[in-house]
């Protein structure tokens, strides 16, 4: 048994004082009442995405700044913390650094529903000296105006302190590739000169050369993986598949251990997606290094790569020069790492010893790795390990440092049966006081996307619905990622229909349980959660007293036409396949648009959208409203003009969920005696 000790040592104590303080207080506490208010559950975040230097002497991270994510640098020797931006019109994504003195960040705009990016590529020496634009930020997101850049930061280089490797797509708009840039002047040298065309991922081998790549062309709804001959430098395809997701083979990493083979997730043979070895000589899948035969362990790319919910690798060695493979961490119904290296699952047993009930993630590719701390109660706190002497030291800096893990709700996992006999699992939150064989008010809460998941993580809105005495049901309905090929294929042109009957059979499942109090049912959602959201309450009518319906698409006809990724990209095709073609397939439209319907919605409904917003256009909140209108149903609606996919200023945001409470407690009913 490994000699471990969690020390809290004072100077750590202390440091975190310090590094709070240089930033001010983020924060009160939230207040000893029952009730927490919504500004302390809804108030961004005071840190997150903390990464260590090159020689794990300063932490950066991304921290609250003029109400937008900024970067702040720690000197972990000297406990000293600086702000090193103060955007007040961006947000920063992502920070990486380049070497021990320069940092490079992307930026976007943090919205309700999701993360846009702008393109945008900055530079920066850690003293906030020699400032950088590398690739210039775009003003806005309409793809009707702009042709969408992006550069993505891959890898350090192994003895180039200047030079990082980014994914680019400067050659063509709809193919990445890979090249050598400059961190201080922005300078790029193109790497991939031959490329397989249309890449959404490119893999490099031991020696950083782009040796294999995944493509996908939207528009003939196919995907290929390619590799790079050995002998010519031309590039062969190993694999390919079409939106059917059969015998998918997806790249994922080198051995460093043997430059010949190569980590890919595949389905060949199975449902789920699995790891293996597969061979550069003979093209072919190998032997199988790991699989869960209810969940991926990586993510099928089924629009591309920003909804995947992909599983890692873990390494040991190095950043910059790889070891051997020690384990592997992905989605199952609780974030999970498997270690294959019995000295780094001792390190894993014993951390999580040391931190219990918590999801605990670090890198043993560093000697003094970040460990990330959080679960469904827990909002996030950072520790540094020292593998050396085996002591957890603690940061100071935690997520959202005025939640109280104790009154949060904790999520479980359940599952039940489709009523075509798929299961179906996702996630009930009971609220703190529940007892048994006492049903309660039920939220039923689909998520976006809807190629997406609820994962097992603290997510403030169900905190907050639990926190108001209900139980929340997140269903991942057919059509959610990380279930296998099948239950993605049995959505296509499902979105009105078994998608949301697997979504009713779940509250069903409640009730039959003792879950759930059938007089108190409400529904919400947001994006295709929020179309969900009214769906459901027109197939059920009778089940729901309420609904919020926040930027969801509401009539299927105005969304094919309105969304710019289905009118000037390749995605259209891919859509019609997906989704349905309004031409073909106007039945379809006609009974899964709830604009159509809302005769048949029988509750009110809270409709909030955003006058921005380029993925769901406001023109769905348009004709939900108008159609309500025209029924005479009662309805509140909520429109900011300069909002997008979902609110980013706190006062609209804590003016959508104050009013979001107003309306659910006005409308769902006292419990029968």
């Amino acid at each position: 048994m490994i000699d471990f000790m969690l020390r809290f040592l004072k100077s750590a104590v202390a440091a975190g004082a310090v590094f709070l303080s240089a930033l001010g207080p983020p924060v009160a506490h939230a207040q000893a009442v029952d009730q927490i208010p919504v500004e302390s559950l809804f108030k961004k975040a005071a840190y997150g995405g903390a990464v260590l230097s090159p020689n794990e002497r300063y932490l950066a991270a991304i921290t609250t700044v003029n109400a937008r994510r900024n970067v702040v640098i720690i000197d972990l020797e000297k406990r000293a913390a600086s702000v090193l931006t103060s955007y007040d019109a961006r947000d920063v994504e992502r920070v990486f650094w380049a070497n021990d003195e320069r940092l490079l960040y992307t930026t976007g705009d943090l919205q309700g529903v999701e993360f846009r990016g702008d393109g945008g590529l900055f530079s920066v020496n850690r003293d906030g000296k020699n400032p950088k634009i590398l690739v210039e930020p775009l003003n806005s997101n309409s793809a009707a105006r702009f042709v969408y850049r992006v550069t993505t930061v891959l890898a350090r280089i192994k003895g180039n302190s200047e030079e990082v490797l980014v994914s680019a797509n400067d050659r063509s708009a709809d193919s990445q590739d890979v090249y050598r840039m400059n961190a201080y002047s922005g300078r790029k040298t193109l790497v991939s000169v031959r490329s397989p065309g249309r890449v959404i991922r490119w893999v490099l081998d031991v020696n950083n050369e782009p040796a294999a790549a995944l493509s996908m062309d939207a528009e003939k709804k196919r995907w290929w993986f390619s590799v790079r001959s050995a002998t010519d430098g031309a590039w062969v395809t190993a694999a390919q598949w079409t939106e059917s997701l059969r015998d998918v083979v997806i790249p994922v990493a080198f051995d460093p251990a043997d430059p010949g083979k190569l980590y890919v997730a595949s389905n060949q043979g199975r449902d789920t997606l699995a790891l293996y070895r597969f061979d550069l000589a003979s093209r072919k899948v190998e032997n199988l290094v790991y699989a869960d035969d209810r969940f991926d362990i990586g993510s099928f790319y089924l629009v591309g790569d920003s909804l995947g919910e992909g599983g890692q690798l873990l390494f040991g060695g190095s950043d910059e020069e790889p070891g051997k493979l020690l384990g592997i961490r992905y989605f199952a119904d609780r974030p999970k790492t498997v270690w294959f290296d019995r000295d780094a699952e001792a390190l894993q047993k014993a951390v999580d010893s040391a931190l219990p009930g918590t999801y605990n993630r670090f890198n043993l590719s560093q000697k003094r790795p970040v460990v990330q701390v959080s679960s469904d109660t827990n909002p996030g706190e950072y520790f540094l390990f020292d593998k050396t002497t085996r002591t957890l030291e603690e940061t100071g800096m935690r997520t959202r440092p005025w939640i109280d893990p104790k009154k949060m709700a904790p999520m479980r996992y359940v599952t039940w049966k489709s009523t075509d006999g798929l299961d179906i699992g996702g996630y009930l939150t009971l609220p703190l006081g529940y007892h048994a064989g006492s049903p309660v008010p039920l939220v039923l809460h689909p998520h976006g996307g809807p190629w997406a998941k609820d994962n097992w993580r603290f997510d403030p809105e169900v905190q907050f619905m639990a926190n108001r005495g209900f139980a929340v049901l997140q269903p991942n309905f057919r059509g959610s990622t990380g279930y296998g090929a099948k239950h993605l294929r049995s959505s296509y042109k499902e979105w009105g229909g078994t998608m949301i009957d697997d979504m009713l059979t779940g509250v069903d499942w409640a009730i039959k349980e003792g879950y759930a109090d059938p007089n108190r049912i409400g529904v919400y959602g947001a994006s295709y959660g929020g179309y969900a959201t009214l769906m459901a309450m027109v197939k059920r009518p009778g089940m729901f007293k309420w609904g919020v319906n926040y930027v969801g698409v509401t009539d299927m006809f105005v969304h094919q036409d309105t969304q710019p990724a289905q009118r000037y990209g390749d995605f259209g095709e891919l859509a019609k396949a997906l989704n349905g073609d309004q031409r073909a397939d106007s039945a379809i439209f006609e009974a899964q648009s709830p604009t159509r319907q809302v005769q048949r919605i029988a509750a009110p409904v809270f409709h909030a959208y955003g006058g921005e917003d380029r993925n769901v256009d406001v023109e769905n909140g348009k004709v939900i409203r108008a159609a309500f209108q025209k029924a005479g149903k009662a309805q509140e609606w909520m429109l900011v003009p300069e909002e997008a996919h979902g609110f980013r200023a706190d006062k609209n945001v804590f003016e959508f969920y104050n009013r979001f409470d107003k309306f659910i407690k006005a409308n769902t009913p006292p419990a029968s005696k």
